[in-house]
This record gives C-alpha cells, structure tokens and sequence, in this order.
C-alpha cells in the first residue's frame, strides 16, 4: 500500500506542478549546491506522508497489536514534514525555525512513546544520560541532527533516498529478529513508500524528495533508532550509529569545514560535499569532461550507495558488539576523511589526473 500511494501521488504532484507552475524548484533553491539541470517538484514528501498516513489507518483498521503505537509515532512527525514542506513552497523557512519544528517532533515522540536516548553503553555518559533531563535534551538533540542529516546528502537524484532504504532494511531487519513487529512494520512501510518515490526520483529525477521528505524520513530513520535501542538492551546503540554514519559523519565533517577551515557559518550552503566532489572529479573522470551532467547526475549515487554498504554490513554483523561497532566506526571516520582529502587536494592520483 505504501508504494503504490507514494508512487502515484508523486506521479499527481509531478503533473500538477507543470500545471501550476509555482509548485517547481524553479528559482526557488538557486546556489552552490544546485546541481539538477531541469526544473522538478521538491514535493516528494508528499507521497511519503500520504503513503505511511494510510498505513496508520490500515493498522488501526486491522486492529493491529501496536496500532496506537504506528499512530501516534505518524502523528508525532506532523512539525517537521510542515517545516519541510513550508521550505519547498516557499524557500525562505529560516534554518533555526526548521530545526525548531524538527525538535517539537523529537519531544512529541518522547511524550507519546518514550522515546529517549538512555544509555550509549559507555559508563559516564551512561550515568549523565540516566538523569532524566539529560536524556530528554540530548535525545531532542541527535532526533534534530539526524533528521537534518538526510536533508544534507540529498544532493542527486537517488541519492538520500536509496541511502535511507539501506539503512531502514538494515534496521528492519535486526527488528524482526528480535520479534519487534511494530518497528518492523513501520520500517518496511517507510521502504516501500521511498521505493515509489525512487522510481520517479532515479535517474531521472523528475521529483525531488524537498526538505519535506528529507525531515520525514529523516525523523523517522532516527526515531525507529533510538527505540530500537530503547526497547531492546541486547541491541548496541551504536549499531544505528553505524548504519546511519554516512550522513551522520557527512554532516559533522560538513560543519567542521565550513565553521574551522573556511571560517564561515555552518548553515550557509556551498558545494564540497563528498557527494558534490564525486560528481565533479570522478563521474567526470569516468564519462569525459563533455558528458550529458544529466547522466553524471545518476552515476554519482551509486558511489554513496556502496560507502553507505561499508558501514551498514559489519553492523549487520556486529550488531550486538559496541567495542567492534566502535572500532568500525573510527576505521569508517578515517576512511572517509582520507578519500575526501584525497579527492579535494590531489584531485586523483597521476595516471587517473593525465585522462581527465
């Protein structure tokens, strides 16, 4: 149900906006970061907030065991997706009001579900964090970077949203093992809800997903994390942290550029995210500098997809292991750090930079 609602209602969006043209991207978005060549809806949050709002009805309609639960956990993101949505419409949402919204989210799920950050299995964080108030901002806190996360790597067609299905099978699939079938319902909802929307997104592009359905999955990518862990003591909080750490760490990386190298403020936009560098240096490099972008566009994903795969297998495997999860995940920092600085200041090595 959830794909074919999100597909078609993208498919309604995509019409209708070349009917009322307002609803386009269309110098709405302009900037560094702009890399789509033709104008498309940034209305993709769209179906995916119609698509899991009927699965909420249908799992009240069926009297599911956890009906109350998938309601209120759809209900609790209504802030964020508006914030999102009032961005795509109009692109002037100030960021600190978006975040804002972000953050009412993050408390409502608490209020409606519980769902707090208590432990990171390391002592004296472990004790901080068992002081209710600690909890509550630091979960309010992680909820809001998460959701932001996913709006940062949204950069390519396919990109954000075939990164999120990874990471929501990674984390249906440890749910259902341990024989949590509300996480596991919501999760795949969310999957096939974001699979008919990549089908219209990939390679084409002929919507985007906005900030919209980049907070929306965003928000429930974190959310189903921290009550993953919440629920679950055998399950390692650092596995979500390691299956989300592509755009966990795009993110960290990005604000400590902007803010320490460059000096500037972490909210404004430019285009040296890894994903930009990829398109520029390697697709480039790959198709020729005369290349349709159109094409490069849809060959850089891929690239993120499999860095997304580093991360998310040995979580897979370790998922009960915090020392093997935090061993990984500094391989994965490290890794991460060295390939970008590698691409930005020796551009490719020799016998690549003589054929580009």
């Amino acid at each position: 149900m959830a794909f074919i609602i999100s597909f078609f209602s993208s498919i309604l969006v995509i019409r209708l906006s070349y009917k009322y043209r307002k609803l386009l991207s269309e110098g709405l978005h302009e900037g560094p970061q702009r890399l789509h060549q033709m104008p498309a809806p940034r209305l993709g949050g769209i179906g995916l907030f119609l698509a899991l709002g009927a699965c909420a009805g249908l799992s009240f309609l069926k009297g599911d065991a956890f009906r109350k639960e998938y309601v209120l956990l759809y209900s609790a993101v209504l802030p964020a997706f508006l914030a999102g949505l009032g961005e795509d419409l109009t692109g002037r949402l100030k960021v600190k009001w978006r975040l804002g919204l972000i953050g009412i989210s993050a408390c409502l799920a608490i209020f409606f579900l519980s769902a707090k950050i208590t432990r990171l299995d390391l002592p004296g964080i472990d004790l901080a964090l068992s002081i209710s108030l600690i909890s509550f901002f630091f979960t309010v806190f992680a909820v809001t970077g998460v959701t932001n996360s996913i709006n940062i790597i949204d950069g390519f067609n396919g990109l954000a949203s075939m990164v999120s299905i990874i990471i929501l099978l990674s984390l249906s699939f440890v749910s259902y093992k341990l024989s949590d079938y509300f996480l596991t319902t919501f999760a795949l909802s969310l999957v096939g809800a974001l699979t008919g929307f990549f089908l219209l997104n990939y390679p084409a592009g002929f919507i985007f997903l906005g900030d919209s359905g980049a907070y929306f999955t965003g928000f429930y990518i974190a959310e189903i994390s921290v009550l993953l862990v919440n629920k679950h003591p055998e399950v390692s909080p650092w596995f979500p942290f390691l299956v989300c750490i592509y755009p966990i760490f795009e993110t960290l990386f990005s604000i400590y550029r902007r803010k320490v190298i460059k000096g500037t403020s972490p909210g404004l936009p430019d285009a040296l995210h890894l994903h930009s560098i990829i398109f520029k240096i390697i697709t480039k490099w790959l198709l020729g500098p005369l290349a349709d972008k159109t094409l490069r566009n849809a060959l850089t994903s891929p690239f993120l997809w499999a860095l997304t795969m580093l991360s998310v297998i040995p979580a897979l495997l370790f998922w009960d292991h915090t020392l093997a999860l935090l061993f990984i995940s500094f391989l994965f920092g490290l890794f991460y750090v060295y390939f970008y600085w590698k691409l930005i200041y020796l551009k490719m090595p020799k016998y690549i930079r003589k054929k580009t």
